[in-house]
């Protein structure tokens, strides 16, 4: 009797999970495709940000690209492209579905707000992965920046890739409660840039904007990325307390923008705030 219990309950999950799985498919795919049709203006702020970095590089430099802080702030600005891209592609994504209307629409699909938000974030992440395996094969090409790419790197980068999806998931899910989420977006962006590494080291930092700096989204891997690539070996990064913090970091990030982004979506469903307000 047991087993043939087990079995359809068994037969039911599994169902289940692959209904979700093919939901999240349909929105990265639904995502990928708008991001296509725009793809000239990915282009345009890819190339943007690159101007932005490289303008700061000769600065720092005196008119010259000083290869050593390359080396150190590249990782940086490819962790910044990643959760700028999450952040403004994701929160102006919502907003123009509230604006439109079609976010209340949405909400009579059978995918549930996590999933359909978890689809939004995978198609972002394809984007700003592809913005940022460009950029950074630009400048490590264009300038023969020398990387250890040691595969103990791969750690703390996928984990800088959750850390920065989280940050843009919560930046979306804010969007669904905030009217004015643009302006908050870019000063948290601008935070992003200067205090994660983009324009000097974290290192150098005094002590009190280095710990602070800590806190900021992406600030971690990059550090630890940093580290590997330096020729340290994973071990390194978790005894000076950079990787496990990172991993905290990175699931607090995560969970708080779902769980925000499901209330949020609750609340507007009960006040109205789904269509233009």
């Amino acid at each position: 009797m047991t087993m043939s219990l087990s079995a359809p309950v068994a037969s039911t999950r599994g169902s289940w999970v692959v209904l979700q799985t093919r939901l999240v498919a349909n929105e990265t795919g639904k995502g990928v495709r708008l991001m296509w049709r725009r793809r000239s203006m990915v282009v345009v702020g890819m190339a943007m940000l690159a101007l932005n970095y490289l303008g700061i590089t000769f600065f720092i430099g005196g008119g010259h690209v000083v290869e050593p802080l390359m080396v150190e702030t590249l990782p940086a600005l490819l962790a910044v492209v990643l959760a700028s891209t999450a952040a403004v592609q994701g929160s102006g994504g919502i907003a123009e579905e509230i604006y439109g209307g079609t976010l209340e629409q949405a909400q009579m699909s059978p995918a549930t707000p996590q999933v359909q938000i978890l689809g939004r974030i995978a198609a972002l992440a394809v984007e700003g992965l592809a913005g940022a395996v460009v950029l950074g094969a630009v400048f490590a090409l264009g300038f023969g920046l020398d990387y250890d790419l040691h595969p103990a790197a791969l750690v703390p980068g996928v984990l800088t890739v959750v850390d920065a999806l989280g940050y843009g998931l919560l930046l979306a899910a804010l969007t669904v409660r905030i009217a004015s989420i643009g302006a908050i977006t870019h000063v948290f962006n601008m935070v992003v840039m200067f205090f994660g590494g983009m324009i000097v080291p974290i290192t150098v930092f005094p002590d009190a904007l280095e710990t602070f700096a800590q806190f900021v989204p992406t600030a971690l891997g990059v550090q630890a990325v940093n580290t590997t690539m330096a020729g340290e070996p994973l071990s390194a990064t978790w005894s000076d307390g950079t990787l496990p913090w990172l991993v905290v970091h990175a699931g607090v990030l995560v969970a708080l923008g779902l769980v925000t982004y499901i209330v949020n979506i609750r609340h507007a469903q009960r006040e109205g705030g789904l269509s233009p307000r």
